[in-house]
């Protein structure tokens, strides 16, 4: 007997479980939500998120937790039956947001983790159309989020993103569903970089949320939720290997 695919849910860089809070789980399919908060190497934290779940895994990554995702589907494409891939880019760090991490890197040392994460982080990562009460609901939740994980877990995070290799490639040899999902007004991960990893891909499905920027699950967490719901239901798996349930 084939196990049902666990939804893993990979939230971003000083991100917890908290970003899903509005989407929701989805009830048909085991839930988890995975910590990738323990190691400073993209491979390391994909393959304690793979080691932690057992059987056949779908995915949904946002961000820096769909950069985790597609390392999973590289060590374990046997595992990885389908992957969401959110508000990401699956190049190698940028040459210029190298030398910025780097630059955050030295102010978290020196005990500044709120200004970078109130002033330099999430301010930009919202859409113009998400304002008033709603809009610092998000900008104080995403806040506390950075917060509660803490400096050390900044470092760790801004290490790996900033050492992480292109994974562009996975997408294309991946033999699975893919579904990539951007906000219409992400500037941190532009449309358009969703609808080339999207072109890689024959199976992948792109879809653009209106009125959201890179925060899509907090901005646009209905939106969110009925476009994953209906690729799920839409979604045609055949078995890689049996996983005994």
């Amino acid at each position: 007997m084939t196990a049902q695919p666990t939804l893993v849910w990979i939230a971003g860089h000083m991100c917890d479980y908290r970003l899903w809070r509005d989407v929701g789980k989805i009830s048909v399919h085991p839930n988890t939500y995975a910590s990738i908060t323990q190691f400073d190497c993209i491979e390391a934290l994909a393959q304690d998120v793979v080691g932690a779940v057992a059987g056949p895994i779908i995915p949904i990554g946002f961000s820096m937790g769909a950069i985790v995702a597609l390392m999973m589907a590289r060590l374990a494409p046997e595992r990885v039956m389908a992957m969401v891939l959110s508000s990401t880019n699956c190049t190698a760090d940028l040459p210029e947001r190298a030398v910025a991490r780097l630059s955050q890197q030295a102010q978290v040392r020196d005990g500044q983790l709120s200004a970078i994460v109130r002033d330099e982080l999430k301010p930009h990562y919202l859409s113009p159309a998400t304002q008033g009460p709603r809009r610092q609901e998000i900008l104080d939740l995403t806040f506390k989020m950075g917060m509660d994980l803490g400096p050390e877990v900044f470092l760790r995070q801004s290490e790996a993103l900033r050492t992480r290799p292109a994974l562009c490639d996975v997408i294309s040899d991946f033999k699975g569903p893919v579904l990539v999902l951007a906000g219409a007004d992400d500037t941190l991960c532009p449309p358009a970089w969703h609808a080339a990893m999207a072109a890689r891909n024959p199976q992948a499905n792109h879809v653009e949320i209106q009125n959201a920027g890179h925060l899509v699950p907090l901005e646009q967490p209905s939106a969110f939720r009925q476009t994953l719901s209906d690729w799920l239901t839409n979604l045609k798996i055949t078995p890689k290997q049996e996983i005994e349930a």
